[in-house]
């Protein structure tokens, strides 16, 4: 048995939040930010009664639905987010009570933005072990509730969204062929949230270079591991920090652009719900098909990054 994404489901709130509404919040212009991180525009939760569990339940519904299974044959979700609104219970418990997954074992992850390369290999051996035929997996942000919206290094990259990706298992010559997870713990102080600060913190110069250089070889090593080369890939799928990251690391891997999936100048980075809401995109455009081989890769506070190649 292997492990295939059977479905992809989204939450992408309707307010609009562009560069130039941003430069009456803070100290910024929409030139500035424009041509440091390639971001237009972001979505952004405005009711405050909304939760981060209400949107992954919206986006976890949606994968369920477009799967075509019922919510009870779901054996398992896994859940990560870095704005939760509970210690505990789960978030993917949460999940699992409003979606009436009422035969799934439920538990998040903290790896922020690497939430999903995470996620995917641990369902991936799951389902291979025999212990689960369908695993749901949720990345769910408010990031516009952890920015300083007064410090103009941060708050100006992030946007709120949610994403789903249903695994299920198959016999098929198809799915997760290959993942490899990293972290760095003694570089943890580059971007982290609590302890001293209720905001996100983040030294920029210092993420830019360790994410430009470890995603390009995080993916590189994954596709050796089955064979393939760089060239091998139909689409490139990276977590969407910036666009300067994207471009570097296509470039230092040799990706022509039309390879890669970007979509960060109209979401900003929405952190663990970055590569659901790209794949669904680019299932949407036609720019993802059956038989591709497609790499994921994503690095997020911890520090810790990973990829998965994929059969899709």
């Amino acid at each position: 048995m292997n492990a295939f994404i059977k479905s992809v489901g989204v939450y992408v709130p309707k307010n609009i939040l562009t560069n130039v509404d941003l430069e009456k919040r803070v100290d910024t212009t929409d030139a500035w930010i424009s041509s440091r991180t390639g971001i237009r525009e972001r979505q952004i939760i405005e009711d405050a009664s909304i939760k981060t569990s209400d949107i992954a339940t919206a986006a976890a519904r949606e994968a369920i639905e477009r799967a075509g299974i019922d919510a009870s044959e779901v054996d398992g979700i896994i859940a990560g987010s870095m704005s939760y609104e509970r210690a505990f219970p789960a978030l993917a418990c949460l999940v699992a009570k409003e979606v009436g997954c009422t035969n799934a074992f439920a538990v998040d992850i903290t790896a922020a933005c690497a939430a999903m390369p995470y996620a995917i290999n641990i369902a991936t051996l799951m389902i291979r072990a025999g212990q689960a035929k369908n695993i749901l997996i949720v990345g769910a942000e408010i990031c516009s509730r952890i920015v300083d919206w007064s410090d103009r290094a941060t708050c100006v990259l992030f946007g709120d969204a949610a994403g789903a990706l249903l695994l299920s298992a198959t016999e098929e010559n198809r799915g997760v062929l290959a993942s490899t997870l990293k972290a760095d713990g003694r570089q943890g102080d580059i971007l982290y949230l609590g302890g001293d600060s209720k905001f996100l913190k983040m030294d920029g110069a210092a993420v830019f270079k360790l994410a430009v250089t470890e995603l390009a070889a995080v993916t590189k090593q994954t596709l050796e591991k089955v064979d393939y080369k760089v060239s091998d890939l139909d689409l490139f799928v990276p977590h969407q920090a910036n666009v300067r990251i994207i471009e570097s690391v296509g470039a230092r891997l040799g990706i022509a652009p039309e390879k890669v999936m970007i979509n960060v100048d109209r979401y900003g980075n929405t952190s663990s719900a970055s590569i659901p809401l790209a794949l669904y995109e680019a299932l949407e455009e036609g720019r993802l098909k059956p038989g591709m081989l497609v790499a994921l890769s994503a690095f997020g506070g911890g520090i810790t990054w990973g990829c998965n190649v994929i059969r899709w």
